[in-house]
Formats: C-alpha cells, sequence, structure tokens
C-alpha cells in the first residue's frame, strides 16, 4: 500500500495496461491533470464505464465515468490516464468502494401475505387450486436497491442480511418479488424450488399505502431511495437500533435520521449532515404535520430524492491513520481537471 500522501503513478498500475480495455476498469489520472491544489491520490482514481476512449484502437478519445471518491460523473480523454489500477496495491477505503461499485445491483419490491392468510408458505401449485395469487391478500415489506445480480441472490439475501428498512420475514415461499428494471423486469412467485413469473400482480390491490420514500445514506455507497412502511420498527432497521433525528434542512421539510448511539456503538464516519458527522447507517425522509397536527415522518418527493443525492453523494474517506478526509476534499472533484 502506498504513503497516503504519495502521488499516484506506473508502479501503482497494473503492468502493460497502456493497450487495455479501459471500460469497467478503475484507472488512475496523471497528476499533470488536476489543478495543483487538488494533485492528491483520492482524486486519482477515476472508474471508468464507456466511451471511444476506452479502446486503444481508437485513439485519444473520451473516457466516461465517475471518481471513486465521490461518485461524480466525468469525461476525460484516454491520454489523461496513466493505465489501470494495481488492485492490491488499493487503500482500504478504495477496495470497499470498487467492490460495492462492480457489485452487482438490483431494484425490488418484496410482497408477503398477511399474517392467516390461508396459502402462507405454500407452493405456487397449491396456491393456484386454492384460489390463486391475490395480490389484495398480500402487504409490500421492502421496497429498493439490493446488491444482487439475480433472483436466487435476492432470495439468498433475504434469507442471511436483510437490506435496512426490510420489515418481513426471510423471503419464503408464497413471496412475491417485483424487479423493477432489466430483462428479468416484472413479477415472481417464490416457490418451492425456484420461481414463477406471474402476468397479473396488481400492485394497486395490495397493502401498500404506509411505503414511504425514503434516501439511504450507507458507508461508501452512492445514496438510494427505497420504500419502507412507515413503522418504528422499519425505521429503526435501517439504523441498527433506536433513531434520533439531526436537522439540517432549513426550509423544515426533511431530516435525516440516525443510530442515537452512533458514537458509542463503533460505526464508522458517514456523512456530514448539516453540523453533524454522522457515523453509521442513516436515512433522509420528509418532515410534515399529519392529520393530527403533529410532526411526523412522510415520504421524500421526487425533487427532495433527487436534491439528497446530489447532496450526499458519498461518505467521508476515513485515512489508515484514523484521519478523516479534509472536509472539502471531495467537492474539489467537480473542478478538478485542467
Amino acid at each position: 500500500m502506498n504513503n497516503m500522501n504519495e502521488l499516484l503513478g506506473k508502479k501503482h498500475c497494473e503492468q502493460h495496461t497502456e493497450q487495455q480495455d479501459y471500460e469497467g476498469k478503475l484507472l488512475i489520472i496523471k497528476p499533470e491533470k488536476l489543478k495543483e491544489q487538488y494533485r492528491n491520490p483520492i482524486v486519482q482514481y477515476f472508474y471508468a464505464t464507456s466511451g471511444f476512449g476506452c479502446k486503444h484502437v481508437n485513439g485519444d478519445k473520451k473516457v466516461f465515468g465517475q471518481f471513486l471518491a465521490d461518485g461524480l460523473k466525468e469525461q476525460l480523454y484516454r491520454s489523461d490516464f496513466i493505465g489501470v489500477a494495481d488492485k492490491t496495491q488499493l487503500p482500504s477505503w478504495a477496495a470497499k468502494r470498487l467492490e460495492i461499485l462492480e457489485t452487482p445491483k438490483m431494484k425490488i419490491r418484496v410482497f408477503q401475505l398477511k399474517i392467516g392468510s390461508d396459502n402462507l408458505f405454500m407452493n405456487y401449485d397449491h396456491t393456484m387450486s386454492h384460489g390463486g395469487i391475490q395480490a389484495e391478500k398480500y402487504m409490500q415489506v421492502y421496497g429498493g436497491e439490493v446488491l444482487a445480480g439475480s433472483l436466487e441472490e435476492v432470495f439468498a439475501l433475504g434469507n442471511t442480511e436483510q437490506p435496512p428498512g426490510y420489515l418481513g420475514h426471510s423471503i419464503s415461499v408464497s413471496d412475491v418479488i417485483e424487479v423493477n428494471e432489466g430483462k428479468e423486469k416484472g413479477f415472481y412467485f417464490v416457490d418451492s424450488f425456484g420461481f414463477k413469473k406471474i402476468e397479473d400482480f396488481n400492485i394497486d390491490k395490495t397493502d401498500h399505502a404506509k411505503m414511504m420514500k425514503i434516501i439511504i445514506l450507507e458507508n461508501d455507497r452512492k445514496p438510494y431511495m427505497a420504500e419502507i412502511r412507515h413503522d418504528i420498527h422499519a425505521m429503526q432497521s435501517v439504523v441498527g437500533g433506536c433513531i434520533e433525528p439531526v436537522y439540517f434542512e432549513p426550509k423544515g421539510d426533511a431530516l435525516c435520521w440516525c443510530n442515537d448511539e452512533f458514537l458509542l456503538n463503533g460505526s464508522a464516519p458517514n456523512r456530514k449532515i448539516g453540523e453533524t458527522l454522522v457515523h453509521g447507517t442513516c436515512y433522509i425522509s420528509g418532515d410534515s404535520v399529519n392529520k393530527y397536527g403533529e410532526y411526523d415522518s412522510c415520504s421524500l418527493t421526487d425533487e427532495q430524492i433527487e436534491r439528497y443525492k446530489e447532496m450526499f453523494p458519498q461518505s467521508v474517506i476515513c485515512l489508515d491513520r484514523t484521519e478523516d478526509m479534509a472536509e472539502n476534499e471531495s467537492e474539489c472533484l467537480t473542478q478538478n481537471m485542467d
């Protein structure tokens, strides 16, 4: 691992990478391509996603991607890079973010039969011979982006490490999983073995009115929207304990919620929310007056979701000597190229 203040060079790259295809690779930007005040190894890591410049045969064309430190999207030229970063030399923060970045992700919803329903935990054949799949008997227990690349991986995740905000039993037979995008988009009944795609599952008939749209902020991961039930247990499952508000929005129409013992439970520093450096997973919800005249959590609007994703793009970087990244260092990534 290199010295944390040492600028990255050829020795930090894989050998003979100049002619490699850069797509899907972590690259190192040449120090001289950064403005002098921003020449820092943290800023040099860039993850390439597309562009004609990814292929050596196309010459000095553009490479599209994002800075690893804060996820800011940018377009550079192939000649701006030294080469492909050697993963064995990555600092711990970079290795963690690259691992999450390269992990497949799926946007899903999970529906489960209400307790007491006749076909609860029954397989597809039994269900179809006893009234069929009746959407009105289901309730939504989660919606969001999970670190999985297939329905099988979603099933495993739902039985081992349920995502923040999930409020239901482990994913089981009779559940319905909705895949929101991609080639597997659709609804799937969890059968005794595998999954059955179903065509006539109507979400509007399910118990989903109490779902609340929030932004979840995890360490080393970009913000993502999730749908959780408006229930204290779902809220506590996001932060891993009792919740406490952090006020940051001058308009007073949104709040950040964190674990009330984050300074005592060993959580890593996450994001600076208002004047507070929050540790551990937290989330942002809307805040409004309910029908009883009391302030209560509510769904974020689409405009708020996009605004807070931009406002809190990534967690702070904790260096190996336990010093946090300089307060404004991630902000410099927006204007670091000559």
